[in-house]
Formats: structure tokens, sequence, C-alpha cells
């Protein structure tokens, strides 16, 4: 299903991939149910079968992110907006604040001139109580790993913590080699960073392709809905055209786990 996980010593990355072997016939996603536009969620829920889909969580928020300068084009900086405010509003309605802390306004966010790190995990930004760097957001031009299903990659890094780790940094990359470019598949770039920023929030994917402990197996076919009806699930159809769907607002099953990180009953 072109769907990976990666996990190297406490460096915890997150792929978001394309579709692939049937899975949606017709090459996009039937149309969300009425069942499952549902007004906001305000409680922690945490289903028993997705009871390992909770990565940790950064002990101070909002998360400062910067996007890298010179890397994205002014549209495309508006869809990393766009998808943060989407989560902003959420925690909000239900938090009373904002997760992700983008600096500037929203025609001018933070941009810095950082370059990755050889090691993403050796330079933590979060010193005590305090932070010191940003989450910065990459354009990769040729994709550097060898999963070229992938759309994007976030990688983070937790230390361990009950009752969930905590995260101190964390890198986001975006495959613009074989996706975003002419003759290329096309996704909707603001769905791809509501997806993203769940994962650097903490969230795991609402479903895994290989059945593990904690996790429902997405080519089940007594899964509930909303896992597939989920930001966080973990493929992207696209249609004949090549075009990604949209897949931009916050399901009933994001939002119950999301709350359980951030939210008034975040787990403690």
């Amino acid at each position: 299903m072109g769907l990976i996980r990666g996990c190297l010593s406490n460096v915890l990355s997150r792929v978001l991939a394309v579709g692939l072997i049937g899975l949606f016939a017709n090459g996009c996603a039937p149309d969300v149910p009425e069942s499952q536009k549902k007004e906001v969620v305000k409680e922690c829920n945490l289903p028993s079968d997705q009871s390992g889909t909770l990565e940790g969580r950064w002990k101070i928020t909002p998360v400062p992110i910067a996007i890298k300068s010179g890397h994205f084009q002014q549209d495309e900086i508006e869809d990393i907006v766009k998808a943060a405010d989407i989560w902003n509003a959420f925690y909000k309605e239900t938090a009373g604040t904002d997760v992700i802390d983008y600096g500037g306004d929203k025609a001018n966010p933070r941009q810095t001139s950082a370059v990755k790190p050889a090691v993403v995990c050796s330079q933590g930004i979060l010193q005590g109580t305090q932070f010191t760097g940003q989450v910065v957001i990459f354009k990769q031009g040729t994709w550097p790993y060898q999963n070229h299903q992938a759309i994007a990659l976030t990688t983070y890094c937790p230390t361990p913590a009950k009752p969930l780790s905590n995260i101190f940094n964390a890198v986001m990359e975006i495959n613009y080699q074989d996706f975003f470019v002419e003759g290329k598949k096309l996704p909707d770039l603001t769905s791809i960073f509501v997806h993203e920023f769940g994962h650097m929030l903490g969230l795991e994917h609402s479903c895994d392709a290989k059945g593990k402990t904690g996790y429902p197996n997405c080519s089940d076919a007594g899964m509930p809905q909303d896992y597939f009806y989920a930001v966080m699930f973990p493929i992207i159809p696209f249609d004949v055209n090549g075009v990604g769907e949209e897949r931009r607002a916050l399901n009933n099953n994001d939002q119950g786990r999301g709350n359980c990180l951030y939210g008034p009953n975040a787990l403690k």
C-alpha cells in the first residue's frame, strides 16, 4: 500500500503515501457519508484498537514552526498557513488555545535560513520550559529517501515519559521530485500539511497496513468508517487525472484522538 514506518533510536519518521494496489478501484475515495460530518468533538476518545496511535506530545504549545526561506511560492505558503489554522481552530474550540505558531501573520509567516541537521534529534529545540528554535519545513526537489511513493515525511524526536513521550524536535519534508511538478501527480497541498501537522503534534495514522498491535489494519473490511475518512488515514487517493483528493476537515476520529494529546481531557 505504499505505507512505511521507520524507527531509528529516538527518531520517528512518518510517511504519507499514494494510494496503490486497487485500494480505491476508481482512483478516488467515495463521498464522505453524512454520519461522518459531525460537530466538534470535545472529549478525549481513543478507541481500544487505536491504543498505539498516540506517539507523544509537546510539553508546551503552541509549537513554533518555520518555512525554509526560498523553498515555497506564496500560494504554497498560504496552503501551509491554512493547514496550521485548521488545527488551531479545532484546539481553540476544545482547549481555548493555538497549537501551532507560524509567527508573523497569515501572509508573512515565520521563515528561516536554517539547514536540515544531519542528525535531526541531535539538536533539540525545547530546553527546559523554553522553546529555542522552530520545526522547519523543507521542500525537497531531490527526494533523499528510497520510498518515492512518499509524498511527505515528518521526523520527530521523543523522549520517554508517561503516559506519553515528550516531543522535543521535528523536521518536515515535502517530496517535490515525484509530486507537485509537471507530469507528476498533484496532491492537494493543504490536505498534505493538515496530515503532516497531525504527525508533528503526535498523532499516528488512523490505521496501518501491517496490522500492528494498537493499530487497526487498513485492509480490514470491518474497519470503522471514521478511521477511513480521517485526515490521518495513511493513503492519499488520486483521480484519473492525477489530482489528489482534498481531505482537510478533521473528522470525529482525528478530533477525539487529538483531544487526548492537548484537549481539556488530555491523557494524564
